[in-house]
C-alpha cells in the first residue's frame, strides 16, 4: 500500500484530537454553539437562524447530523431535522486560526472557512454571504464570535486569474490581496474539519476526489512577505501582541528563504511520527520557530517580549489557584520554569485585566517598536523583489494610510492607548508637572503630594496641558469623577483644570469610524474644539468689570484704554476624517488668527457640518471670550465655503493695537496687518465684509492646474492627479507642503505609473526611513457630463463606504 493512502486516516486522528482540545476550552453553552456551525450552514429553512432567502445554497458534502447537533438544537429551542441533500453547496466547513491551540482563550473568536462548490455563481455567493453575516450576528448574541470566509476551491491553485476572481475585498477581517500562500499555509497548519471533505494538507499530496486539495504552499513567493507584514501591522492596531508573534514568524521564514521550513510541514512530520502531544500544536509551534530564530540572532530582548505575548495570548493563569487547569497547563508550567520567570512577573501578567495606563503604555511602546523593527527587516528583504503581483495598489494605499495615522511621528498627534486586556484605566486623581527645562508637561496617576510622586513614572507627556487632557479623556484615564491637579499650583487652578476636563469629556464620543472612502480622500475635520487660556491667562491681571464689557459689547481682543488682548493662548483639538486626534498650540497676540488660518482648509474640505465648540478656561471673562471666539470660528467656517475662484473675501478684526484683515479664498485663509494701507483701512472701517477681485496670478503654479484639484489639496499628504490624454498621461503632483509640480508622461498608462510610483515610495531607503507609510494618494481626473471630476484611483464605488 502506498504510504500516502494512510495519510487521510492519520490526518483524521489529529483532527479528532484538535476537536477534543477545542471543546475542552469552551464553556458548556459555547460547545453547543460550536456544533451548530456546520449544522446551520447545512440547513436553509425559515425555522433556523441566518435564513433570509429560499434560494440560498446549502448542504455540505457528506455531512450527517447526529446526537450532538440534536442536543444543541434542544438547548436553543430549534427543531432538529436530519436530511440527505441531492446537491450540496459546500465541499467542507473548517475552523482555523487559534481554535483548539495554545492560543485559544476565553475571548478568542472562531474563524470558519466555507469552501464552496466551484460552480456557484455570484448571485449564489451573495446569498451565502448574507446568511453568514446573519449567523455571525446570531452567534454574537450569545457572546460567541464566529467569522465566516467564503473560499473557492481553486482560489489558491487556479493561478493569478483564479485568485483575482475569488478574492474578497479588504475589510477588518479580510486580508484582501495582501497575502495568499501565507494564508493557505496558516490554514493548513491550524485547520479543523467540522464537516465535509478531509483536507489534503501534507507535502506532495496526490489528487484524490475524496479529499480537498487547495494548493501547494511550497510556491510561496518572496514578494508576498511585504503585503503580509503590512496586514499584520494593520491587525496589530487592535491586537499588537498577536500581530508581533505573526510578523516575527514572517521574519523567521524570510531568514531561511528560499528554503523556509514551513510550520505546516513541521507539524505534519511530528504527526507522522505519532506525536499528538501538546508540543505538536499549531500555535505553540509558532513560538518554537520564533524562539529558534531569535536565539540564533542572540536577540534576548525581543525573545522576552515574545514570551510575554505568548503567555498573555494563551490566557493560562498559573498564579490563580482557582483557575481551571486545562490540557495546556503542564506545558505552560514547564515553559515558565525554563524561562526562569520570577513569581512577581507571573503575578503581574496574570493581573493584566487590572493594568493601569502606565503599564499599558510601556507594553504598547515595546510592541510597536518591535513591530516596526520587524517590518523594516521584511521591507529590506522584499525590496530585492517586485511588489507582489496580486497586491492591489488601492489596498496598499489604504493600508499604508491607516498605518501612517497610527505610527506617525507627528508630535501634535494624540496617541491612542490600546487597552489590550485591561478592564479600565480610569483614575480618581491625576497630577500635571511642568518642566521648564524640557518645555514639557508630565501626567502622573497620583495626587500632588511630593512623597506620592517620588520614584513614579509619568503615564503621558506633552507640550501643553491641553495635550495631556485630551489624551486622558480620549483614552478613559479621565472620567467625570477624576480630579485634576497641577503640581505647585493653587486649588483654584486645579478646579479650573478639573472643570475643563469635564467639559472636554462632554464633547468626545468614541464613534471614530473611518471608511475606505475617507482613507482615499484628503482629510477634513469632523470635530473641532478650541480651548482658551488653559495655562496662559491674561484675564487674571485684568481689573475691569465684566458687566461693562457686556453692556458696551466691547472687543475682548482689544479691551479698554490699554487695548489689552484677553486671549493669551489657544489650543485647537481636532478629529479628522482619517481618525486622527491632534492638539495644536497657538499663542501670542495673533493666536486666534493663527488658529483660524490653520483650521480653514480642513473646514473647507468638509462636505458635512463640522461639530465645533469652544471651551473657555480663563479666570475672568469666560463667557465673553467663548462667545467672541465661537462667533469668529462659525464665521470662518461659513466664509471659507463662500469664497469663489474669482474673488477674495476680507473681514476686519482689531487685536490689541493693530487692525488686521482676514482674507478668504478657495485655498484657505490668511491675515495681514492693515495699519499702513490707509484707503483700504477706511473701506474696511465702513463695512464688515469686503469682496475684492482676485489679483493677477502671474507665475502662480496653481494657475495651470485644474481648479478642482485645489479642493483636494491637503498638507501632510502626497497627492497624484492623473489625466489620460490618448497615449500621454497628465501628472499633477502636490507634495506634503502643497508644492505643485506638473509633467506629461509619454506612452504610459495610469496603472503602470501608479505601480511604479508606489514601488518607489515603498522601497526607497531614504523615504522609507523618514516617513515609513506616507505613500501617495492617487486620483483619476475624468470628465463627467462636461465637468472635470476627481475620483480615488482603483476603488470599487460599491465598497467605498465600508468601515476600515
Amino acid at each position: 500500500m502506498d504510504q500516502q493512502d494512510l495519510f487521510p486516516d492519520i490526518a483524521e486522528r489529529l483532527n479528532k484530537v484538535r476537536i477534543a482540545r477545542a471543546l475542552a476550552l469552551l464553556s458548556p453553552l459555547q460547545k453547543h454553539l460550536f456544533y451548530l456551525i456546520p449544522f446551520l450552514m447545512h440547513q436553509n429553512s425559515v425555522l433556523y437562524p441566518g435564513y433570509h432567502h429560499p434560494n440560498t445554497p446549502c448542504g455540505i458534502n457528506g455531512y450527517i447530523e447526529g446526537s450532538r447537533e440534536s442536543l444543541a438544537c434542544d438547548v436553543f429551542k430549534l427543531p432538529f431535522t436530519s436530511q440527505e441533500l441531492d446537491t450540496y453547496a459546500f465541499e467542507g466547513v473548517y475552523a482555523m486560526g487559534s481554535t483548539a491551540s495554545f492560543g485559544q482563550n476565553a475571548k478568542s473568536d472562531v474563524d470558519v472557512w466555507l469552501v464552496h462548490h466551484a460552480q456557484l455563481c455570484d448571485e449564489d455567493l451573495a446569498l451565502i454571504r448574507t446568511k453568514a453575516d446573519r449567523l455571525t450576528a446570531w452567534f454574537a448574541d450569545y457572546h460567541f464570535e464566529v467569522n465566516f470566509y467564503l473560499v473557492h476551491p481553486q482560489q489558491f491553485s487556479g493561478g493569478q486569474k483564479g485568485r483575482s476572481a475569488c478574492q474578497s475585498s479588504m475589510a477588518h477581517e479580510h486580508s484582501g490581496s495582501t497575502q495568499h500562500w501565507l494564508l493557505l499555509e496558516e490554514f493548513y497548519r491550524s485547520q479543523i474539519r467540522l464537516a465535509g471533505k478531509t483536507i489534503a494538507w501534507w507535502p506532495d499530496a496526490k489528487l484524490n476526489p475524496d479529499l480537498l486539495y487547495l494548493g501547494n504552499v511550497d510556491e510561496l513567493p518572496a514578494s508576498e512577505y511585504f503585503g503580509a507584514s503590512l496586514w499584520q501591522l494593520y491587525k496589530g492596531l487592535n491586537k499588537p501582541h498577536k500581530a508581533l508573534i505573526k510578523v516575527l514568524l514572517l521574519e523567521a521564514y524570510a531568514s531561511e528563504y528560499p528554503h523556509s521550513h514551513l510550520l505546516c510541514d513541521r507539524l505534519w512530520q511530528k504527526t507522522l511520527a505519532g506525536d499528538f502531544s501538546a508540543s505538536n500544536d499549531a500555535y505553540y509551534s509558532i513560538y518554537e520557530a520564533i524562539e529558534t530564530y531569535l536565539l540564533k540572532q542572540n536577540d534576548t530582548r525581543r525573545l522576552e517580549i515574545v514570551r510575554r505575548c505568548f503567555y498573555l495570548k494563551c490566557g493560562v493563569y498559573l498564579s490563580r489557584a482557582q483557575h481551571g487547569k486545562d490540557w495546556r497547563y503542564p506545558k505552560m508550567q514547564q515553559l515558565v520554569q525554563e524561562w526562569q520567570w520570577p513569581d512577581s512577573l507571573i503575578n503581574t501578567l496574570d493581573d493584566c485585566e487590572h493594568w493601569h495606563s502606565g503599564q499599558l503604555n510601556w507594553f504598547n511602546e515595546q510592541l510597536n517598536e518591535l513591530l516596526l523593527a520587524s517590518y523594516q527587516t521584511l521591507l529590506r528583504f522584499a525590496s530585492t523583489h517586485e511588489l507582489n503581483e496580486g497586491l492591489r495598489i488601492e489596498e496598499l494605499g489604504m493600508l499604508t494610510r491607516k498605518l501612517h495615522t497610527y505610527f506617525t511621528q507627528d508630535e501634535d498627534q494624540i496617541a491612542k492607548l490600546n487597552l489590550l486586556w485591561s478592564n479600565s484605566v480610569a483614575e480618581s486623581e491625576v497630577t500635571m508637572v511642568s518642566s521648564s527645562r524640557e518645555s514639557q508637561y508630565y501626567l502622573y496617576r497620583q495626587d500632588p503630594q511630593p512623597k506620592n510622586l517620588l520614584g513614579e513614572s509619568a503615564i503621558c507627556k506633552g507640550k501643553t496641558p491641553s495635550a495631556l487632557m485630551i489624551w486622558a479623556c480620549l483614552n478613559g484615564v479621565s472620567t467625570p469623577d477624576t480630579k485634576w491637579y497641577e503640581f505647585g499650583q493653587s486649588k483654584l487652578k486645579s478646579k479650573r483644570l478639573t472643570d475643563a476636563a469635564k467639559r472636554l469629556l462632554h464633547f468626545i464620543d468614541h464613534d471614530w469610524r473611518v471608511s475606505k472612502r475617507d482613507l482615499c480622500q484628503p482629510w477634513h475635520f469632523r470635530k473641532l474644539i478650541f480651548v482658551l487660556n488653559l495655562d496662559c491667562d491674561p484675564t487674571i491681571n485684568w481689573r475691569g468689570q465684566e458687566m461693562m464689557v457686556d453692556l458696551m459689547n466691547a472687543n475682548v481682543f482689544s479691551l479698554g484704554r490699554k487695548k489689552e488682548n484677553m486671549l493669551g493662548a489657544l489650543d485647537a483639538i481636532c478629529l479628522n476624517s482619517w481618525g486622527e486626534w491632534q492638539c495644536h498650540r497657538f499663542e501670542g497676540d495673533t493666536a486666534v488668527l493663527q488658529a483660524l488660518a490653520f483650521v480653514t482648509p480642513g473646514l473647507r474640505r468638509a462636505s458635512l457640518p463640522v461639530d465645533m465648540d469652544v471651551i473657555s478656561c480663563s479666570q475672568k471673562l469666560r463667557p465673553q471670550l467663548k462667545l467672541a471666539v465661537k462667533n469668529l470660528l462659525k464665521q470662518t467656517a461659513r466664509l471659507c465655503q463662500q469664497a469663489q475662484q474669482s474673488s477674495i473675501l476680507v473681514q476686519p478684526l482689531q487685536i490689541s493695537h493693530i487692525r488686521y484683515g482676514i482674507f478668504f479664498n478657495p485655498l484657505g485663509m490668511a491675515y495681514e496687518d492693515l495699519s499702513d494701507a490707509k484707503s483700504f483701512y477706511q473701506q474696511l472701517s465702513r463695512s464688515h465684509l469686503v469682496q475684492l477681485p482676485r489679483p493677477s496670478l502671474g507665475d502662480d503654479p496653481f494657475s495651470s492646474m485644474p481648479n478642482i484639484i485645489q479642493n483636494f489639496a491637503a498638507k501632510g499628504a502626497i497627492q497624484y492627479f492623473l489625466r489620460q490624454r490618448g497615449g500621454n498621461l497628465d501628472v499633477f503632483i502636490l507634495d506634503e507642503e502643497n508644492q505643485l509640480s506638473h509633467y506629461v508622461q509619454h506612452g504610459s498608462n495610469m496603472s503602470e505609473l501608479v505601480n511604479k510610483v508606489s514601488h518607489h515610495y515603498v522601497f526607497d531607503e531614504h523615504y522609507a526611513a523618514r516617513a515609513r507609510f506616507n505613500i501617495p494618494q492617487f486620483f483619476h481626473l475624468v470628465r463627467v457630463a462636461g465637468d472635470l471630476t476627481v475620483a480615488p484611483f482603483g476603488i470599487d464605488i460599491t465598497d467605498q463606504d465600508a468601515e476600515f
